[in-house]
């Protein structure tokens, strides 16, 4: 038997708690799109790391790179900054519908038996 999982994980949220910072791994996006709506709760899967060892392990690599500015800065950015107009800036684009084709193949074939 033979089990493929094909898409994306769960919708929620992802953040990491390490170094008492909560930081949002995965979902910004989502979280400005919902905020935007006027949606102010959603699901979040937190992960809490107790090392910089285990941070390695589970975020992004943006916070891999530095994890300091993640951690250790006074200010770090924050999803409120999404909505301030003096540092962001929206960008118009082409709506993309994007496909996913999923083939899977079989060939058997004899080969000699040296028995």
């Amino acid at each position: 038997m033979i089990g493929i999982a094909i898409g994306f994980g769960s919708n929620f949220l992802n953040a990491i708690w390490a170094e008492n910072r909560v930081i949002l791994n995965n979902g910004s996006h989502r979280a400005f799109a919902l905020r935007e709506l006027g949606i102010t709760h959603v699901p979040c899967i937190i992960q809490h790391v107790s090392s910089r060892e285990e941070l390695e392990l589970v975020a992004s690599s943006d916070v891999t790179k530095d994890p300091d500015r993640y951690l250790k800065h006074p200010r770090p950015a924050l999803l409120k900054d999404y909505f301030d107009p003096k540092l962001r800036k929206i960008i118009p684009s082409h709506r993309r519908l994007r496909q996913v084709t999923v083939k899977f193949e079989v060939d058997e074939f004899y080969v000699p038996s040296f028995c």
